[in-house]
């Protein structure tokens, strides 16, 4: 079984259920992005597909079926995504999908129907699920993913079993991180977890792709901005791309600066960058702190909200808009 180490006990618990209850039911599977809730999923419904379980809780991984599913080529396995065109999966889908798996299934065994985003569903689209979700056709099991709590109709809630996945535990995932990463520093993997909301996926792909580099270049370039007392320096860099990215690593700094005045040292995100921060903390005032993270989340919404917005403009203007917060050429 190839799952995360975080995510074997909420397996267990939930093949237990299976069977134990010997008769099929609907699972939601409520988690944040980035903990491998796909995998999970997948798991699963190798477990409810496999001709030959082994030890009631694992799939045998050498009969027909499990075959099928590692070729995602099983015919009793119902991948339900949205249209090519729109980000929804519509009414007309789900009624397609409920003509087909009131049929008996394909290999003689059990149906699985997968839905991969349940926040794409609509209000019409699980209105038409609902009387199959409260009298499922013979060995038809239902599993959703639900990545934004609260999100889901409270009618298909009810006709579920919801399962929470909670974050792992920080240690847990530096424990992952690091093995067969020796090298990489502790701190590094805190702070490429906390950048990303805890998740070690998210964190173990943006140390070792290319944002944890873009990330260093970008606060030396910052650095230089600031001993120079001239943000426009840094316009260059955000030319390089990924301006929302780059927004949200100067708010992340400006929040763990006021942080340190407020005396909350463990709570810091950047601890690869602890000697900035301090340097920010010591020479501003909480005003100019505050109010500097307050403007970069105004641009940041200008941005993300304006069609069409020019972007270097916008830049240039909140570069010189945080140089006059932090009263350069005044000092």
């Amino acid at each position: 079984m190839n799952l995360y180490p975080w995510l074997i006990t909420y397996y267990n618990n939930i093949i237990y259920q299976f069977d134990k209850c010997k008769r099929n039911y609907s699972i939601i599977l409520e988690a944040y992005k980035g903990i491998g809730i796909t995998l999970l999923a997948k798991n699963i419904g190798l477990w409810l597909l496999c001709s030959h379980r082994n030890k009631k809780i694992l799939h045998c991984q050498k009969c027909q079926n499990c075959q099928l599913m590692y070729a995602q080529a099983h015919p009793d396995w119902y991948n339900v995504t949205h249209s090519s065109n729109t980000n929804i999966i519509g009414i007309d889908t789900i009624r397609q999908l409920c003509s087909q798996i009131v049929k008996t299934s394909k290999k003689n065994g059990n149906k699985v129907i997968y839905f991969s985003n349940a926040s794409q569903l609509t209000e019409h689209s699980i209105n038409a699920l609902l009387k199959i979700l409260e009298e499922p056709p013979e060995n038809t099991y239902f599993i959703f993913i639900n990545y934004y709590p609260f999100s889901l109709l409270s009618t298909l809630r009810s006709r579920c079993i919801l399962y929470k996945i909670p974050m792992p535990l920080e240690h847990i995932s530096i424990n992952w991180l690091k093995k067969n990463n020796i090298k990489i520093k502790q701190n590094t993997f805190k702070t490429a977890l906390r950048i990303n909301n805890g998740a070690p996926i998210c964190a173990k792909n943006f140390i070792f792709k290319s944002l944890w580099k873009k990330r260093s270049t970008f606060y030396r370039n910052l650095r230089y901005s600031i001993i120079n007392q001239n943000f426009l320096y840094m316009l260059n860099d955000f030319s390089l791309g990924d301006v929302e990215n780059k927004i949200f690593w100067i708010c992340s700094l400006l929040f763990d600066s006021i942080k340190i005045k407020y005396n909350y040292k463990n709570h810091i995100t950047n601890l690869d960058k602890i000697d900035i921060i301090k340097d920010l903390e010591k020479k501003y005032s909480f005003y100019s702190l505050d109010e500097s993270l307050r403007s970069w989340m105004r641009c940041n919404e200008k941005l993300t909200n304006i069609s069409g917005i020019n972007v270097e403009l916008l830049l240039s203007a909140q570069l010189l808009r945080w140089g006059n917060i932090l009263k350069f050429h005044e000092n």
